[in-house]
């Protein structure tokens, strides 16, 4: 399965572009109320409660794992083939990360290696990376395995959507 190259098209989203606007006039992008406008423009604009910009995706994923209740000591899947910062960003949450193995033919994490990883040992979370346009292999499967288990999953999108390329 291919994932579509997401582009916010601000066109429908005119709050936003504004909201962009206010930060890049203000000349403050951490912090303040010209960012804290912009996320809430931006929440809104893509159907969720809330949203918060960080500066980098390690730091999204670092805050995304400790809003999960991820911490110290805990086991996190992830993928053998990626980029260190997605370690990274599950080191600095306190947690240990677990590489599974890839499929050959798109890169991203194997759904039969990650439910032999769930079968070891307790996992706190996964963390699938989707790459070169290819969705982690057996998404769907992934998701059940770690519902099953009580891991947290795909939190702050509205009730029942799934990222696109589901």
């Amino acid at each position: 399965m291919s994932v579509p190259f997401r582009r916010l098209a601000l066109g429908k989203a005119p709050a936003v572009r504004e909201a962009i606007g206010r930060v890049l006039d203000s000349g403050r992008f951490v912090l303040g109320p010209e960012v804290e406008a912009f996320e809430r423009a931006f929440a809104a604009a893509v159907g969720v409660r809330a949203a918060v910009g960080v500066s980098s995706g390690t730091d999204a994923l670092t805050l995304a794992l400790t809003a999960a209740g991820v911490g110290p000591g805990d086991r996190v899947l992830t993928t053998a083939f990626s980029a260190g910062y997605t370690a990274l960003g599950i080191l600095r949450s306190g947690a240990v990360p677990v590489f599974a193995e890839v499929e050959p033919g798109t890169l991203c994490l194997d759904a039969a290696a990650a439910e032999r990883e769930f079968e070891r040992g307790r996992l706190a979370a996964v963390v699938p990376v989707h790459l070169y346009g290819h969705t982690a292999a057996g998404w769907p499967r992934l998701l059940e395995a770690a519902a099953a288990r009580g891991l947290p999953d795909r939190r702050g999108l509205p009730e029942g959507e799934a990222p696109e390329g589901d």
